[in-house]
């Protein structure tokens, strides 16, 4: 790691000698010439004090801080943006009252939270000028402790503060965001989720889980309840700004989440105990867990999609019933499994459960269905290969192909129905 600071060490002399030294106001009246979230072309070496400096990442390595020409001013409009704080070889922390000089191009920034304009340095290398006594050291020290002491240590901080230290935390997942922003992103690669020291389902960071907020699953697939998970973060109060309860949760975004452990296998259920299930969810409400329901296809109604490999079926517990009150909606299933899908085949599967209340005519109606993107596999085809040889079945020819007639149902040799 010494080595890699050397190298940005002589990367930022080579840097700052091409870059024209500003102080702090002259930094943000150039600034404000820009347009709304504008850079500039030229850099700038930024030189002022330390003021509202805070936690050092150690995951990213920078830091953020305002700055003035003033020693001890109370507010700025001038901040180092997740920046590299270097002397000589080694990574510090700033500390308030230090003298840096922040290198790097100037954007104007709208703060909502100030409702103003502030002028910044992005990912910019710092450099001290003079430095308050205090510890600047940056020790990467990771300690091991449970979830329940990551609440403890989590509760302890300061309103939307951090720790310094990093800890490893094992436990399982508890409850997922469904939320669109926080569940699951193909994009991103990333989810939001609970953790407990047991395991448990539908506990939140109000009963006693550690909420980790955008981690990225090694595996690039989204985490179910009840996965055995362990990961290394450093710990933050944040307090949502219209108020409310603090949640304790992961300093930094896209920690990388370790999977120990499969999550335990949901008990199978009936689509009537399925449907019962939901019908006790509040309107357009999920499930906070995943149920896996067992029943037989009683209508495709969107065939299988190559594209997004998925489908969407009715499901019914009786046999050769063509009407179903589960919806399986959008379900993900494999390419061979789904193209031959057909009604009276039975089916697993396995995905969050939801009440829906719509209107429609004038009226409001209910349905119930399995949630878009849960896994469907076929337990049992509704096929030749499951004739029984003393059953009675047709034999027809059509267009000189040989087909078998079921239970009013076509069947080519290859005993996949003919829709």
């Amino acid at each position: 790691m010494r080595k890699f600071f050397s190298f940005v060490a002589a990367a930022f002399v080579a840097l700052t000698m091409n870059a024209q030294a500003i102080s702090v106001a002259d930094a943000i009246a150039e600034g404000m010439k820009l347009d709304s979230m504008g850079v500039s072309e030229a850099e700038y070496t930024v030189e002022g004090f330390v003021i509202n400096a805070g936690s050092f990442s150690l995951q990213y390595m920078n830091q953020s801080w305002y700055m003035a020409d003033e020693e001890g001013a109370a507010a700025s409009d001038f901040q180092a943006y997740n920046c590299y704080p270097i002397e000589g070889s080694d990574t510090l922390k700033v500390l308030n009252g230090d003298k840096v000089a922040v290198t790097g191009k100037l954007k104007k920034y709208y703060n909502k939270s100030q409702a103003k304009y502030i002028i910044e340095i992005e990912k910019g290398d710092a450099s001290f000028i003079s430095k308050v006594d205090g510890d600047h050291s940056v020790v990467i020290v990771t300690e091991e402790i449970t979830i329940a002491q990551a609440l403890e240590i989590g509760a302890a901080l300061a309103d939307n503060a951090s720790t310094e230290k990093q800890y490893k935390l094992h436990g399982f997942v508890s409850a997922i965001n469904v939320k669109s922003s926080d569940a699951y992103s193909d994009q991103y690669k990333n989810q939001s989720f609970w953790v407990m020291d047991q395991q448990g389902s539908g506990q939140t960071n109000a009963e006693g889980a550690f909420y980790v907020y955008r981690g990225k699953p090694e595996t690039e697939a989204e985490i179910p309840v009840g996965t055995e998970v362990e990961f290394t973060c450093t710990i933050k109060k944040y307090v949502p700004n219209g108020g409310g309860d603090p949640i304790i949760e992961n300093a930094d975004q896209n920690i990388t989440i370790k999977i120990l452990g499969d999550a335990p296998a949901p008990e199978v259920i009936s689509v009537a105990e399925a449907v019962e299930l939901a019908k006790s969810l509040g309107d357009n409400e999920e499930s906070a867990t995943a149920i896996a329901v067992s029943g037989y296809v009683a209508k495709i109604k969107t065939e299988y999609s190559s594209q997004y490999g998925n489908i969407t079926f009715y499901m019914t517990d009786e046999q050769g019933s063509t009407y179903g009150d589960l919806q399986c909606y959008r379900a993900k299933i494999s390419e061979e499994e789904g193209t031959a899908l057909a009604s009276g085949d039975r089916v697993l599967v396995v995905g969050k459960i939801k009440h829906s209340v719509y209107e429609s005519g004038g009226e409001t109606k209910e349905s119930y269905e399995m949630v878009a993107g849960s896994k469907a596999t076929v337990e049992w085809k509704q096929a030749i290969e499951n004739i029984i040889l003393t059953e009675k079945v047709n034999k027809v020819i059509v267009d000189g192909n040989v087909y078998i007639v079921r239970d009013g149902k076509l069947f080519n040799m290859q005993g996949a129905q003919v829709r």
